[in-house]
């Protein structure tokens, strides 16, 4: 009678054996590499949206009216720098500007006014005035007729009804927009010709020695909450002298799981820029392991008024 085929139990304990130190080998030879793949496939996600954040802010920043730059921790106004990690929080604010150009100074002895009843230069010594934009302008801003708002005063723009005028802003005592210094309401425009109003002040303090204007539409403001893990945009709010850290207006996520935020201010010269360093550290979610990212971005800002 033959006897029957089959394996003994020391060799199949020994084959068990052998498959499960292989698979053990081969397992971490593959956990490895796809750890690391998911680990940079995390990170270049923390770092496309760090840099969608601070490529938004560079292109506003640059827009921002001369010396209009300020941040605030909530507690000091007009920091030149403010670092937000765990329960701090820190903005960063502009007057943002949609256009600008050099208004007359002088008679031109024409005929062909731009300005009923006027010989189109700019009159200091008025709270209300029309003047000629020498060249014209590219986007004609948002005034008292086309906005229902009549008339169009510095009260109106700083509350963000029709588009302001600004000239010759220093940021200093008595040339500050923010405090409402040389900022007047708009209250008609064209291409060729700015009607404005500063009441309630009797009219703008200094000339510019270069007869640069600017008109501001909004203020914009970036706030860094790491204890919400959030840097959010704000727009279309009021002018204030004072800084806030829920300035209100239209309010949109630039940036979530964002660890903290530093702002650097350095003022700048005449002959210099000033330059808005910003750094975000961003974490990623608890289900994606710990990595993290560090980007810095460096603004210049002109600040020749």
């Amino acid at each position: 009678m033959r006897s029957a085929a089959g394996f003994t139990l020391i060799e199949l304990v020994t084959v068990i054996t052998i498959t499960a130190i292989i698979a053990v080998l081969v397992g971490q030879n593959i956990a490895r590499p796809v750890e690391g793949f998911l680990d940079v496939s995390t990170r270049a996600a923390l770092v496309d949206a760090a840099d969608l954040a601070l490529q938004r802010m560079s292109r506003e920043v640059r827009l921002a009216l001369p010396n209009s730059v300020r941040l605030t921790d909530g507690t000091t106004q007009n920091l030149q720098a403010c670092s937000a990690a765990g329960g701090g929080v820190c903005a960063v604010e502009i007057l943002r500007t949609l256009e600008g150009g050099r208004y007359r100074r002088e008679g031109d002895g024409s005929d062909t006014d731009h300005c009923p009843g006027d010989d189109d230069r700019l009159d200091f010594s008025a709270d209300s005035d029309c003047f000629e934009v020498l060249g014209a302008l590219s986007a004609v801003p948002r005034d008292g007729d086309s906005a229902g708002v009549s008339p169009a005063t510095q009260v109106e723009c700083m509350q963000g009804l029709v588009d302001c005028l600004v000239i010759f802003n220093t940021g200093q005592p008595g040339a500050n927009a923010w405090a409402g210094d040389n900022i007047a309401g708009i209250q008609s425009a064209s291409p060729q010709s700015i009607t404005f109003s500063i009441a309630p002040r009797a009219r703008f303090p200094f000339p510019s020695p270069r007869q640069r204007f600017h008109i501001v539409d909004t203020p914009v403001s970036f706030v860094c909450d790491p204890a919400a893990g959030t840097l959010v945009r704000y727009a279309d709010y009021p002018i204030s002298a004072i800084q806030s850290l829920a300035p209100g207006g239209n309010a949109a996520l630039l940036a979530d799981r964002v660890e903290s935020c530093f702002f650097g201010y350095s003022q700048g010269t005449g002959s210099r820029n000033a330059l808005l360093t910003v750094t975000v550290v961003m974490r990623a979610a608890e289900t994606q392991g710990e990595a993290t990212v560090r980007l810095v971005e460096q603004i210049s800002v002109p600040n020749i008024p």
